[in-house]
């Protein structure tokens, strides 16, 4: 699934809670995708910067949600697992076996991942994390390979609490 259909797919309260994460965590990160989503529109700087955070937010948010902009999508929820949900990441991974730099880098990803493994992770993720949240990571965790992983594919259709776009 890519990004902007995450995007488009998860609650309006789950792309607040990222966005609000972005917007006080990673500041420069959330300034540059605002600057990059303006600069595409064709918007001056300026434009933004008279926006309150609300507003600005709110603008973001409807931008992320589009084809257009898949790519600023993808680098904001990279960016909010690989930073704000480290333990969620390394959940998966410990409890899969995948070898990882201890805040959820891998940098040889496996070939195979069996139903075990990926239930395993799945059901270490979700001691201290919403369905929806793992959702977000699984579906850009198969974005990591060209057809991703059969089994993590399967779980993401098979397990309720992982649907997102009720």
């Amino acid at each position: 699934m890519k990004a902007y259909l995450i995007a488009q797919a998860i609650s309006p309260a789950l792309l607040q809670e990222i966005i609000t994460y972005l917007q006080t965590d990673t500041r420069e990160a959330f300034r540059t995708a605002l600057y990059q989503v303006a600069a595409q529109r064709k918007l001056r700087p300026q434009f933004m910067q008279k926006k309150t955070r609300e507003q600005q937010a709110a603008w973001l948010i409807d931008y992320l949600k589009t084809k257009p902009f898949d790519g600023v999508t993808e680098q904001l929820l990279q960016l909010w697992l690989l930073k704000g949900k480290v333990p969620m990441l390394t959940a998966f991974l410990d409890a899969a076996g995948i070898k990882h730099d201890g805040k959820g880098q891998v940098d040889d990803l496996p070939e195979e991942l069996t139903a075990e493994q990926v239930s395993a992770g799945i059901d270490a993720m979700l001691k201290d994390n919403t369905g929806e949240q793992i959702a977000v990571y699984l579906h850009l965790f198969q974005g990591q390979r060209a057809d991703g992983w059969k089994t993590v594919a399967e779980a993401l259709e098979s397990r309720a609490e992982l649907k997102i776009g009720k």
